[in-house]
């Protein structure tokens, strides 16, 4: 074999590891979707969807809740009259 032989194998060896990869079109997909969301579960730093919804849920439900109690006061129906001569608990 000529020294010409022996280096267009080795070119070509070269060429044909280069263009092969050490990962084939099936993985390609899964490294692209990684990429682009690392962390897939997570929609803050640290929470995931379902914690965002029921901390919307407490909140809402907290905010209702202060709504009625402040109409309630602003309407003063937050307690019973003083005016009755007679001890009322409460």
């Amino acid at each position: 074999m000529t020294r010409r032989a022996v280096r267009n194998s080795i070119a070509l060896a070269a060429t044909a590891t280069l263009l092969a990869g050490c990962s084939g079109p099936k993985h390609a997909g899964a490294v692209g979707k990684y990429r682009n969301n690392p962390s897939p579960a997570l929609t803050t730093l640290a929470k995931r969807p379902s914690d965002n919804r029921n901390s919307m849920a407490i909140m809402q439900d907290t905010n209702w809740r202060m709504f009625w109690e402040d109409g309630g006061r602003a309407m003063m129906l937050d307690r019973p009259s003083r005016l009755s001569p007679k001890p009322i608990p409460y």
